[in-house]
Protein backbone atom coordinates (compact mmCIF):
# COMPACT_ATOMS: atom_id res chain seq x y z
CA UNK A 1 0.00 0.00 0.00
CA UNK A 2 1.44 3.42 -1.24
CA UNK A 3 2.63 5.97 1.89
CA UNK A 4 -0.04 8.68 1.80
CA UNK A 5 0.56 10.43 5.46
CA UNK A 6 3.60 12.75 6.57
CA UNK A 7 4.72 13.27 2.93
CA UNK A 8 6.82 16.68 3.07
CA UNK A 9 9.09 18.78 0.96
CA UNK A 10 11.19 16.25 0.37
CA UNK A 11 9.24 13.48 -0.95
CA UNK A 12 8.02 15.58 -3.49
CA UNK A 13 11.21 16.21 -4.97
CA UNK A 14 11.49 19.91 -3.50
CA UNK A 15 14.36 18.80 -0.86
CA UNK A 16 14.32 18.77 2.77
CA UNK A 17 14.75 22.32 4.76
CA UNK A 18 18.63 21.94 4.62
CA UNK A 19 18.61 21.18 0.52
CA UNK A 20 15.33 23.75 0.06
CA UNK A 21 15.17 25.70 -2.85
CA UNK A 22 15.93 29.53 -2.69
CA UNK A 23 13.22 31.55 -3.27
CA UNK A 24 15.65 32.87 -6.20
CA UNK A 25 16.46 29.73 -7.63
CA UNK A 26 12.99 29.03 -7.99
CA UNK A 27 12.38 31.84 -9.39
CA UNK A 28 15.35 31.27 -12.03
CA UNK A 29 13.77 28.03 -13.00
CA UNK A 30 10.77 29.82 -13.45
CA UNK A 31 12.54 31.99 -15.84
CA UNK A 32 14.27 29.14 -17.65
CA UNK A 33 11.27 27.06 -17.75
CA UNK A 34 8.54 29.07 -19.12
CA UNK A 35 10.16 30.99 -21.79
CA UNK A 36 7.12 33.29 -22.44
CA UNK A 37 7.94 35.96 -19.18
CA UNK A 38 8.59 39.60 -18.72
CA UNK A 39 8.64 42.44 -16.30
CA UNK A 40 7.15 45.67 -15.72
CA UNK A 41 7.08 48.30 -12.78
CA UNK A 42 4.15 49.99 -11.88
CA UNK A 43 5.22 53.35 -10.65
CA UNK A 44 2.54 55.40 -7.87
CA UNK A 45 0.77 57.99 -10.37
CA UNK A 46 0.42 54.95 -13.41
CA UNK A 47 -2.38 52.60 -13.66
CA UNK A 48 -2.41 49.26 -13.40
CA UNK A 49 -4.76 48.92 -16.32
CA UNK A 50 -2.53 51.15 -18.73
CA UNK A 51 0.79 49.33 -17.16
CA UNK A 52 -0.68 45.81 -18.47
CA UNK A 53 -2.14 47.01 -21.49
CA UNK A 54 1.27 49.22 -22.44
CA UNK A 55 3.38 46.19 -21.63
CA UNK A 56 1.73 43.34 -23.41
CA UNK A 57 1.13 41.01 -20.41
CA UNK A 58 -0.58 38.42 -22.95
CA UNK A 59 -4.04 36.68 -22.07
CA UNK A 60 -2.93 33.28 -21.20
CA UNK A 61 -2.80 31.63 -18.07
CA UNK A 62 0.10 31.80 -15.55
CA UNK A 63 1.69 33.20 -12.43
CA UNK A 64 2.69 36.49 -11.13
CA UNK A 65 5.32 37.48 -8.57
CA UNK A 66 4.67 41.24 -7.20
CA UNK A 67 7.43 43.15 -5.00
CA UNK A 68 8.09 46.15 -4.00
CA UNK A 69 10.64 48.34 -6.65
CA UNK A 70 12.93 48.69 -4.05
CA UNK A 71 13.32 45.31 -2.92
CA UNK A 72 13.41 42.35 -5.38
CA UNK A 73 14.66 39.65 -2.80
CA UNK A 74 11.20 39.42 -0.46
CA UNK A 75 8.05 39.59 -2.90
CA UNK A 76 4.94 40.84 -1.87
CA UNK A 77 2.75 38.53 -3.40
CA UNK A 78 2.78 35.41 -5.71
CA UNK A 79 -0.20 34.66 -7.73
CA UNK A 80 -1.74 32.39 -10.74
CA UNK A 81 -4.25 33.54 -13.47
CA UNK A 82 -6.16 30.33 -15.33
CA UNK A 83 -8.09 27.73 -13.72
CA UNK A 84 -8.18 24.85 -15.65
CA UNK A 85 -12.19 23.03 -16.00
CA UNK A 86 -12.21 19.21 -15.44
CA UNK A 87 -12.49 18.46 -19.21
CA UNK A 88 -9.26 20.32 -19.84
CA UNK A 89 -10.97 24.26 -20.75
CA UNK A 90 -9.50 26.86 -19.00
CA UNK A 91 -12.21 29.53 -17.18
CA UNK A 92 -11.80 32.46 -15.16
CA UNK A 93 -8.98 35.20 -15.61
CA UNK A 94 -5.90 34.53 -17.52
CA UNK A 95 -3.03 36.74 -16.59
CA UNK A 96 -4.00 40.42 -18.09
CA UNK A 97 -7.21 40.44 -16.79
CA UNK A 98 -6.25 38.89 -13.09
CA UNK A 99 -3.61 41.46 -12.88
CA UNK A 100 -6.28 44.15 -12.73
CA UNK A 101 -8.71 42.56 -11.31
CA UNK A 102 -9.58 42.45 -7.50
CA UNK A 103 -7.35 42.14 -4.42
CA UNK A 104 -8.59 42.91 -1.05
CA UNK A 105 -12.26 43.80 -2.20
CA UNK A 106 -10.95 46.39 -4.42
CA UNK A 107 -10.27 46.72 -7.83
CA UNK A 108 -5.96 46.80 -8.02
CA UNK A 109 -6.07 50.07 -9.94
CA UNK A 110 -7.38 51.25 -6.43
CA UNK A 111 -5.50 48.50 -3.99
CA UNK A 112 -2.08 49.47 -5.78
CA UNK A 113 -2.68 53.01 -5.28
CA UNK A 114 -3.42 52.40 -1.53
CA UNK A 115 -0.94 49.93 -1.20
CA UNK A 116 2.11 52.30 -2.40
CA UNK A 117 0.71 55.52 -0.57
CA UNK A 118 0.48 53.59 2.73
CA UNK A 119 3.52 52.56 2.73
CA UNK A 120 5.54 54.95 0.93
CA UNK A 121 7.02 52.61 -1.72
CA UNK A 122 8.28 54.26 -5.00
CA UNK A 123 6.63 51.59 -7.09
CA UNK A 124 5.90 47.92 -7.43
CA UNK A 125 8.00 45.38 -9.65
CA UNK A 126 6.36 42.64 -11.42
CA UNK A 127 7.45 39.64 -12.57
CA UNK A 128 5.40 37.08 -15.10
CA UNK A 129 5.41 33.59 -16.70
CA UNK A 130 3.23 32.13 -19.11
CA UNK A 131 3.03 28.21 -17.87
CA UNK A 132 -0.01 26.41 -20.37
CA UNK A 133 1.00 27.36 -23.92
CA UNK A 134 2.18 25.48 -27.20
CA UNK A 135 5.82 24.86 -25.17
CA UNK A 136 4.53 24.14 -21.87
CA UNK A 137 2.11 22.35 -20.01
CA UNK A 138 1.79 23.40 -16.19
CA UNK A 139 -1.35 24.10 -14.60
CA UNK A 140 -0.46 27.92 -13.00
CA UNK A 141 -1.68 26.48 -9.43
CA UNK A 142 1.50 23.86 -9.49
CA UNK A 143 3.95 26.56 -10.40
CA UNK A 144 2.17 29.34 -7.48
CA UNK A 145 2.72 26.42 -5.05
CA UNK A 146 6.68 25.72 -6.37
CA UNK A 147 7.36 29.68 -5.29
CA UNK A 148 5.02 29.77 -2.61
CA UNK A 149 7.31 26.61 -1.13
CA UNK A 150 10.38 28.33 -1.92
CA UNK A 151 9.37 31.40 -0.13
CA UNK A 152 7.98 28.99 3.12
CA UNK A 153 10.89 27.11 3.40
CA UNK A 154 12.85 30.26 3.16
CA UNK A 155 11.24 32.80 5.52
CA UNK A 156 8.75 30.37 7.44
CA UNK A 157 5.46 32.28 6.02
CA UNK A 158 3.97 33.21 3.24
CA UNK A 159 4.28 36.74 1.15
CA UNK A 160 2.40 39.19 3.23
CA UNK A 161 -0.41 40.14 0.98
CA UNK A 162 -1.06 35.93 0.06
CA UNK A 163 -3.70 35.39 2.58
CA UNK A 164 -3.35 31.29 2.38
CA UNK A 165 -1.95 28.21 0.31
Amino acid sequence: MPRTEGLGARDWGLGDRAGAMTLQKAIERAQSRFAQNGRFSLLPNESINEVVSREKVPDAPGIYIIFSRDNLERPLYIGRAGTINTNGSWKGQKLRKRMRMKQGGMFRREFFCRLMAGRGLAGLTFLWFVTHNQNSRIIPALAEMELLQAHYDQYDCLPELNKCA
